[in-house]
């Protein structure tokens, strides 16, 4: 189900999204209930564009969101696998191995939390190679592609590692050493050190990708894989603000997997790429707060959502939606439970209420849109998990397929993983182990 099915793949293994889902998964629900060319998909989270590549291979139609910049850079580079010319590619290939980087007066464009992610060495490396493919007389599929390419292997290269919801940093980068003389300073321990280990070149890394990826393209092209009967339209945006906007009955299915309710944020996870994309600390804070709820600083977008459908003479889809919402027992017994934990001083961070209740408001107008927008028997696959706070495990799955049936779906089934996984080790001391099961939820459009 996860992304490590992606692992070798051609194309969906071309940028490392460890948020995404399988080509396979796709394929085997595509299949499994019934999606056929010429019909339309909805992907409400695009993520690095899976849905939308899988249905392209098979001659589906398909429509995604998705907020982070750096997912329609993946989409663009990885949709124009007819578009590129090998020839031109290996000849891009042939002068990456016999140029030597440059010395450019040219610098990283870093947010705060990237400071110091490279040595300088490889930041001037890198910024020689990103002038490169501006000023080289290309394509434009070639150097979005080289663009894609080259954002691929910052974590690589770097001395960062993501893990969950942070950055992991490796003990040669001046972040670390400054935070520990500090910590020295002040007579506290050193931060335990992370290493990474040897750190590849940038024209390592650069030449090792671009030659898995001529090898996909060429296998894809000589088994004609990209049908053009059909279109894909990838829009960039938040799919709150703009799924309203879509005309009803139009999608035959839907196949997403949202953003967890895990407290992961992707404006961190993902802050070098961004960072590589000119995305600057406003744009940062604009992109989080707009993202669906699922970090401990997003504040509520009730206020906003109610001027949205106002603005669309559709109010009465909102009151609909709160009404759906403010009646429901088990979202009134998970924000009290919460409350309840807060004030026995078991929750860390009072954010998490928000973030849980938000969560739990914004994806249940998603649903609204997406049976709003759904054509009759058209099914709706939601791959989620289960979260637990402070002992309090959230009951995605069913709650969410509950909210599904007020709104006029008819549930279907709830495909179980069989799962390890637990809460943070700090949490298990204090609440025990309580394995959370990874779902997916089918419900139908009568």
């Amino acid at each position: 189900m996860s992304y490590q099915g992606n692992k070798g793949k051609n194309i969906h293994g071309w940028f490392r999204y460890k948020e995404g889902f399988s080509e396979e998964l796709v394929k085997n629900l595509i299949n499994k209930f019934g999606i056929q060319s010429n019909d339309t998909l909805l992907e409400p989270f695009g993520g690095s564009g899976t849905t939308l590549l899988v249905a392209q291979s098979l001659g589906i139609n398909a429509i995604g969101f998705e907020i982070l910049p750096i997912c329609h850079l993946i989409w663009q580079a990885k949709s124009n696998i007819n578009k590129y010319n090998l020839e031109e590619l290996n000849n891009i290939l042939k002068l990456i191995e016999t140029q030597t980087p440059q010395k450019v007066d040219l610098n990283f464009p870093h947010l705060k939390i990237t400071q110091s992610a490279f040595s300088q060495e490889t930041e001037n490396d890198l910024m020689f190679y990103t002038h490169q493919i501006t000023i080289l007389d290309i394509s434009q599929e070639t150097r979005i592609l080289l663009k894609m390419l080259l954002m691929s292997i910052l974590e690589e290269i770097s001395y960062t590692r993501k893990d969950g919801q942070y950055l992991r940093w490796d003990y040669r980068s001046d972040k670390i050493k400054q935070r520990n003389q500090t910590r020295l300073q002040q007579e506290k321990k050193p931060i335990k050190l992370f290493d990474k280990g040897d750190l590849p070149t940038v024209k390592e890394a650069f030449m090792k990708v671009l030659k898995i990826t001529i090898d996909d393209i060429n296998s894809l092209k000589t088994r004609s894989f990209i049908y053009d009967k059909s279109y894909q339209d990838f829009r960039q945006g938040s799919v709150l603000e703009l799924l309203p906007k879509i005309e009803a009955e139009k999608f035959s299915g839907v196949i997403t997997s949202p953003p967890y309710c895990n407290r992961y944020d992707y404006t961190r996870t993902y802050a070098l790429e961004l960072a590589y994309l000119g995305i600057d600390e406003i744009e940062i804070r604009q992109l989080r707060q707009s993202q669906l709820s699922c970090t401990v600083e997003n504040r509520s977008k009730l206020e906003s959502l109610e001027n949205l459908y106002s603005s669309l003479e559709q109010h009465n889809r909102f009151l609909f939606c709160q009404k759906i919402l403010n009646t429901n027992q088990v979202f009134e017994e998970i924000n009290n439970a919460l409350e309840t934990r807060w004030k026995r001083g078991e929750v860390n961070n009072k954010g998490i209420l928000l973030m849980v209740k938000n969560y739990l408001i914004e994806l249940t107008f998603v649903i609204l849109e997406m049976y709003r927008t759904c054509q009759q028997g058209a099914y709706v696959i939601l791959v989620n998990d289960l979260v637990k706070y402070s002992g309090e495990i959230i009951p995605i799955d069913t709650f969410f397929t509950e909210i599904a049936e007020k709104i006029g779906f008819s549930p279907v089934t709830i495909y179980i993983l069989p799962q390890r996984k637990g809460n943070s080790s700090q949490q298990m001391g204090k609440f025990g182990r309580t394995a959370l099961r990874k779902s997916i939820t089918v419900w139908q459009k009568p």
